[in-house]
């Protein structure tokens, strides 16, 4: 009789235990994806389209990277690898890095301008505020597979457009 008493008990708290795991895992996260959460907010907080007309006058030569509000985790890396790959150049001063939501209407002008109609990087040469000439680097998804490639195909995209 113990016994059986004993081993309703562990039943019971075996139970109570796995609804207690099952409504931790349903309810809030709060481990580090909480923290890519808050990262990517304020990534796309940042990334407003208020201002990308000022954003781009501000230099000659301009990388922008497009993006919907959600990203996927192929759009999360085009955007670090181009970032990545762009650092030297972005740190000479020789190229502005911008990020636009590519949804948004305030940058529906420029969506149209640069074909822009899902995530990529776009080169853009700026003159005294307007926009001289850009190139869509749509291929970038071609890449993304593996970043020595594609470190390699943003490079040569910007060394010819720099020079042409």
């Amino acid at each position: 009789m113990k016994t059986k008493s004993l081993v309703s008990l562990l039943l019971l708290a075996f139970v109570a235990v796995s609804i207690a795991m099952a409504i931790r895992k349903v309810g809030p996260s709060t481990g580090s994806g909480s923290a890519e959460a808050v990262s990517a907010q304020t990534t796309t907080a940042a990334a407003t389209p208020v201002g990308l007309q000022s954003k781009l006058a501000e230099s000659s030569f301009n990388a922008v990277y497009f993006h919907a509000p959600h990203r996927c985790p192929t759009c999360r890396k085009i955007e670090s690898f181009s970032q990545e790959a762009l650092t030297p150049e972005i740190e000479a001063g020789e190229l502005a890095w911008q990020i636009a939501d590519y949804t948004s209407d305030e940058n529906s002008s420029f969506v149209d301008q640069f074909k822009v109609f899902t995530s990529t990087v776009v080169l853009v040469e700026m003159k005294d505020g307007e926009v001289v000439r850009w190139k869509n680097l749509e291929e970038v998804w071609n890449h993304t597979s593996d970043q020595a490639d594609f470190t390699a195909f943003i490079n040569e995209a910007w060394s010819e457009f720099k020079t042409s």
